[in-house]
């Protein structure tokens, strides 16, 4: 992977995002895209948007959600304990033992998530149940409430502390790959892509708070009006132990990105793909839509009257862990093929469903 493109990511990776609160996150994004797209702004809310060739026809959206999980304070008890609600898709069963950063007016502040020494457990009535969310606790070391009120406020949001790092050549951790990687690949795509010659406007977006329900597409469809739009985003990487492919599809890691077939995903957006993917040399792999979640494209296919889309799957494992592993083969290759995507498009191009 090019340096400054590495760079880029690490920067993403690494900077707290949490639903709701990705200002961070989009001012390194906005940074990046001004180096070379024609126009970059923001809306109200934070989405980011990047545009090259504003002028041509058709408009063509990459969206991908730059916002992680995380969680908020909830409560501050007497004792100087914060309890919390998750923001987003977080497994109490994973919470704890693990160290947090509050984010404070005043700056971050550590904190751990305790857990109760196995020695001092009740074992008679059984093993233990995993906790629920709300009987987990922050420890930040305060001696009492007031202590604690004094450097925490309810609303707080926290992130966990899990970084970025590369377990070999290509295969790297990190706690949020989902979805930086894929706001990554939509802006990294236009910078490919703005170096040679383009028919259409191609327009990146870094989409805020796809963990709480799809918000920031549901702007970004309306703020953009794209003619059409694929969603870059992870998809399950499915060969790990304990995972049914007969339930879950196969998907491989370092084996490339994905298209998904059905619901959302256009047949035409799916063709050039695969095209696109054919005269690139790049291994495309296949899956269905999700029965179990949905992407921002879930957001924007049904908005201004139909807007054709496809996901862009990269393989992800762990998902929603704080060790979320990826291949950076796999995320480049998205890249790649989201601009030899565009490249492939023609003046005035629709895509309609044939009759």
């Amino acid at each position: 992977m090019r340096k400054e493109s590495l760079e880029f990511l690490k920067q993403l990776l690494t900077t707290p995002t949490p639903s709701g609160c990705e200002s961070a996150g989009q001012r390194i994004w906005c940074n990046y895209a001004r180096k070379f797209a024609d126009e970059v702004r923001t809306d109200a809310y934070g989405n980011a948007v990047a545009i090259v060739n504003p002028k041509g026809d058709p408009r063509i959206m990459f969206d991908g959600h730059i916002d992680e999980l995380g969680l908020i304070v909830k409560h501050i008890d007497e004792k100087g304990f914060l309890y919390f609600q998750r923001v987003g898709g977080v497994d109490p069963a994973l919470v704890r033992s693990k160290r947090v950063n509050i984010h404070t007016a005043k700056g971050v502040i550590r904190g751990v998530i305790g857990a109760t020494a196995i020695h001092l457990i009740d074992r008679s009535k059984g093993e233990q149940k995993a906790p629920k969310m709300h009987e987990c606790w922050v420890d930040i070391g305060a001696a009492d409430g007031e202590d604690a009120r004094k450097r925490v406020q309810v609303g707080d949001v926290m992130t966990f502390v899990d970084e970025f790092e590369m377990l070999n050549e290509h295969v790297a951790s990190a706690r949020a790959f989902d979805n930086r990687v894929g706001a990554w690949a939509a802006l990294e795509a236009v910078r490919l892509a703005a170096k040679e010659k383009l028919n259409c406007c191609l327009v990146a977006v870094s989409s805020i708070q796809e963990e709480l329900g799809l918000h920031g597409a549901q702007m970004n469809v309306v703020n953009v009006a794209p003619d059409a739009a694929i969603a870059i985003d992870v998809t399950h990487a499915t060969d790990t132990p304990g995972i049914d492919p007969k339930e879950h599809g196969e998907i491989k890691l370092g084996k490339g990105p994905s298209i998904s077939i059905g619901r959302e995903n256009h047949p035409v957006i799916l063709d050039r793909l695969r095209k696109a993917a054919k005269r690139k040399k790049i291994a495309l792999q296949v899956e269905t839509f999700s029965t179990t979640g949905g992407t921002d494209a879930l957001a924007i296919f049904t908005k201004l009257g139909g807007v054709p889309s496809a996901i862009v799957g990269i393989p992800d494992r762990y998902m929603h862990t704080t060790v979320e592993t990826m291949d950076l083969r796999d995320i480049e290759k998205t890249a790649e093929l989201l601009a030899a995507f565009a490249l492939d498009i023609k003046k005035g191009d629709r895509f309609k469903v044939k009759v």
